[in-house]
């Protein structure tokens, strides 16, 4: 390139003065916080991230997590890698990322029991509200008041009717003590003023067997394809659901609260969090992550045959949400002594 020569006396031209200033400002170190120049560490992800589901694979949580991790790939140019790690009633896979360092690249898909968990623990565990970073809500879910056909019970109603003149002749089971399962039956029990009995199994397959045969009454969960298939073929009635309004995927079923319990809702939900300390940019990008693919809905044409809506929310939201859900199950575990250990 030919350039013309500087004339003497001539003012200095504003091209040369900052290529000057910036070749200074380079061996300074000082380009680097210039405004409009982004830091090294403020782009993410620059490598896979971890997304750790605090239960074994192939359940609806696990399902949840592998979709949401392939939309979260797609959108910020990364590999999101599900990691499984159960046990403990979630604390295995929710203390290795509190323990994780806070950089954006190990998170968790939360649910009701990272809230229920340490309250179940009679040693110290982690803390939900200061130990981890809430970033979005990711989905909600109502659950199903089920019911054995021998009961010979179609309604709420005909339950509380049922359960007070026979007290204590109702059992109820859930897939463990302290699971979303159980004190939602708990919340229903006082809500309508009778008692059940709790017979607390170790999984939903042998639960679902029991009570198609009879030997356990009802059972509250959530409304994945197994039950509503022994819905569909009368093994099972679902008297109502727990939301505010009828599920989508059964318009025909009364909510709790149509049966006669007024603002009786319970649902559970999953979320994603980052450990306590994560920079804001890395929770803010993941947030509109999560922003874009409730937009997009394709998470939401998946799941939504098993009454589960997308709900993405603002860490702010979300922490509230917390507040209220351990306030409510904090009340319930007290009342029922619940504990795994």
């Amino acid at each position: 390139m030919n350039v013309k020569p500087q004339a003497p006396g001539q003012p200095v031209r504003r091209r040369h003065f900052s290529l000057a200033t910036t070749g200074l400002l380079l061996g300074s170190g000082l380009f680097l916080n210039l405004p409009g120049n982004a830091h090294a560490e403020d782009r993410y992800p620059v490598k896979p991230v971890r997304l750790i589901v605090a239960y074994a694979p192939g359940g609806s949580t696990d399902i949840i997590g592998r979709l949401l991790a392939q939309e979260l790939s797609k959108h910020l140019g990364q590999n999101f890698i599900v990691e499984n790690r159960a046990g403990g009633g979630t604390l295995v896979g929710t203390e290795s990322v509190v323990r994780s360092q806070p950089d954006g690249y190990t998170l968790l898909l939360g649910t009701p029991a990272t809230v229920i968990t340490p309250m179940l623990h009679r040693q110290k565990t982690y803390d939900v509200l200061t130990d981890l970073q809430p970033v979005s809500l990711a989905t909600t879910q109502v659950q199903g008041v089920t019911v054995s056909p021998s009961l010979g019970i179609d309604s709420i109603p005909e339950l509380i009717e049922y359960a007070k003149k026979n007290p204590g002749k109702i059992n109820f089971a859930s897939t463990g003590s302290g699971s979303a399962g159980h004190l939602a039956a708990e919340a229903l029990s006082d809500a309508a003023g009778i008692k059940m009995l709790h017979i607390p199994y170790k999984g939903t397959g042998t639960v679902l067997a029991d009570l198609v045969a009879g030997r356990v009454h009802l059972m509250m969960t959530s409304l994945v394809p197994t039950t509503l298939d022994h819905v569909k073929h009368g093994r099972l009635k679902l008297i109502a659901t727990t939301g505010a309004t009828r599920a989508a995927a059964t318009p025909n079923v009364p909510t709790v609260a149509e049966g006669g319990l007024a603002g009786f809702v319970i649902q559970t939900w999953t979320g994603l969090f980052a450990p306590a300390g994560t920079p804001e940019h890395v929770i803010a990008r993941l947030n509109q992550a999560m922003a874009t693919m409730q937009r997009e809905g394709i998470i939401q044409k998946a799941i939504e045959s098993q009454a589960i809506d997308v709900a993405v929310s603002s860490p702010d939201d979300m922490r509230a949400l917390l507040k209220k859900e351990r306030a409510f199950y904090s009340d319930i575990v007290e009342r029922t002594n619940a504990k795994i250990d």
